[in-house]
């Protein structure tokens, strides 16, 4: 789904997904957020100088939740505004680029209309023996 456009800017998409996993809820809205989340990552790699710039997706089981995790190696959010990311009109783009209600919009999505849970922190996680450090989006749903 986001392929050329991800790969012409040098953004390895890997994916990790359980597609036996389901949920209640409208699929285009979980969409939505996802597509946000990974657009958000994707601008921030484009504005880092690193070598090897990597978006991870994984989804899986864990107890009675569905867990769809969204991470990149850009480096992490500040500690002074990541508490700040899910609120409405709180961005960090210029404003011809971001009116800061994606992410808010995605924690809306998720929390009213799935009942799940959106967060974010930041870790180091190791790919092909390399050790990365950036953001992990956490959405976490129950499972139908």
């Amino acid at each position: 789904m986001f392929g050329k456009n991800f790969l012409s800017k040098g953004i390895k998409i890997i994916d990790d997904l359980d597609d036996t996993l389901y949920t209640k809820g409208n699929p285009n809205e979980l969409l939505q957020v996802i597509i946000n989340i990974v657009n958000n990552a994707k601008d921030i790699l484009v504005e880092t100088n690193i070598d090897k710039k990597y978006i991870i997706i994984k989804t899986y089981k864990q107890n009675d939740k569905i867990i769809i995790t969204i991470q990149d190696n850009a480096g992490g959010i500040p500690d002074e505004i990541i508490s700040r990311v899910f609120e409405a009109y709180f961005t960090t783009k210029h404003k011809s680029q971001g009116t800061g209600l994606g992410l808010y919009m995605s924690y809306q999505i998720i929390v009213n209309k799935f009942k799940g849970n959106l967060e974010v922190v930041n870790e180091k996680f190791t790919y092909e023996d390399k050790e990365y450090y950036g953001a992990k989006f956490i959405i976490s749903l129950n499972i139908s």
